[in-house]
């Protein structure tokens, strides 16, 4: 069991993912997840929430109070005018990514949009292009990658990057699922989450995290076969629930039985190639692991693991269901403080994790860096498409369509 995390991706010279120079943030958006945002960065003192806006003045001005942020604003226009700001959080509603993301990029302010980054992946590439026509920098907000237990996993099979090779071998197949209950927090039918043309549905709200899980231990391979199947509500028109079954093709033409490393000649061995099936959706909840299986062993990113605290790895050993030895990563996050208590505490599990997200964004602006290495915009577009697919296979409209 280890329990000093491992050094961040961004830069594996830092002992203490946490480990970053100051950086003023401004957030768009008073509501859930700018709550936890807000929140968690009170567990890192180098950040700073200077300023927050919403469409109602009295509610950014009751968060302002609440949070002990000096500004508060009536429109994002207002906020992004401001010259303290240096970093935008995004965390209203999807529909409009494209258009607060534009708007934050001609402010010049670095920006950091919460998942899904744009509703479709034109506006994904067009933000992206933007930004580095502007020499900002735009992340999408994908947390789950900057906990330890990822950045560990990520280790585990790919290696340190300084010599230690991964332990897995090669990766034949991914198992993902994140699924949950929206009615322990959001009315039927009343909810955006359902409200397709607010970008609502289980594949804007929910499948990010599995489709982004899966690519990601293949190397962010493009699939080449891509099937979804699920149900869409008659009333709403949204996605409720999906699944998607991905095919990676080899990276060698290299036969199987030709395999030198193999002692036996009649192993397989595709090197690259490998299938992932993610299951997504808010009627009902899952266990919501990720299982990583390679030619040398397992592991799991154990639940929650869109923001994981363990992961455990079990390597194989020779005969069928023999292991050689299991060990479980464990990196908790941090108690919550009196003043997180004192202000509401945490919608969300595991929510102080984005400070682990917020100190890497806060390096990486530092060192002129215009995206992070945990997820690049080639994933972020990637992912776009994804979403995309899966939406028009299960017969979603569009968010612009009557």
């Amino acid at each position: 069991m280890a329990s000093t995390p491992p050094p961040p991706f961004d830069d594996p010279s830092l002992s203490d993912p946490l480990e970053c120079p100051p950086l003023r943030w401004g957030l768009i958006g008073c509501g859930r997840v700018c709550q936890d945002f807000t929140q968690a960065l009170k567990h890192l003192p180098s950040a700073q929430v200077v300023a927050c806006s919403a469409r109602d003045a009295a509610r950014a001005a009751e968060f302002a109070q609440k949070h002990k942020i000096k500004k508060s604003y009536g429109s994002y226009d207002e906020l992004l005018a401001d010259e303290e700001v240096q970093c935008v959080y995004v965390g209203n509603l999807h529909v409009f990514r494209r258009e607060i993301g534009e708007k934050c990029l001609q402010a010049n302010k670095h920006v950091l949009l919460e998942k899904p980054f744009a509703c479709n992946p034109e506006d994904t590439q067009y933000l992206l292009d933007l930004a580095k026509e502007k020499n900002l920098f735009i992340m999408e907000g994908m947390w789950t990658r900057f906990f330890p237990a990822v950045e560990q996993a990520r280790r585990l099979v790919f290696g340190d990057g300084k010599g230690e090779a991964g332990v897995l071998g090669e990766v034949v197949s991914v198992i993902t699922e994140f699924n949950f209950n929206a009615s322990d927090s959001d009315d039927y039918p009343t909810s955006f989450f359902y409200n397709r043309k607010l970008g609502g549905g289980a594949t804007y709200l929910v499948a990010p995290y599995p489709f982004a899980a899966a690519t990601l231990f293949f190397g962010g391979a493009q699939p080449d076969t891509i099937k979804a199947v699920g149900q869409v509500d008659e009333k709403t028109g949204v996605d409720l629930q999906g699944a998607l079954i991905m095919t990676f093709p080899p990276t060698s033409t290299m036969p199987p039985a030709l395999d030198p490393e193999n002692k036996n000649e009649n192993t397989a061995k595709l090197p690259g190639a490998g299938t992932a099936m993610c299951s997504y959706g808010f009627l009902g909840e899952s266990e919501e692991q990720t299982t990583v299986i390679g030619t040398k062993g397992r592991l799991v990113i154990e639940t929650p693991a869109h923001c994981p605290t363990k992961v455990r790895l079990t390597l194989k050993a020779a005969g069928r269901g023999q292991h050689a030895g299991e060990t479980l990563f464990d990196y908790p996050l941090p108690e919550e403080t009196e003043e997180i208590k004192s202000t509401g505490g945490f919608v969300y599990p595991n929510s102080a994790g984005f400070m682990y997200e917020a100190a890497a964004v806060a390096r990486c602006i530092a060192a002129g860096k215009k995206e992070v290495p945990q997820f690049t915009h080639a994933e972020t577009y990637s992912n776009a498409k994804l979403i995309d697919e899966s939406r028009k296979q299960l017969g979603v409209k569009p968010i612009d369509q009557d």
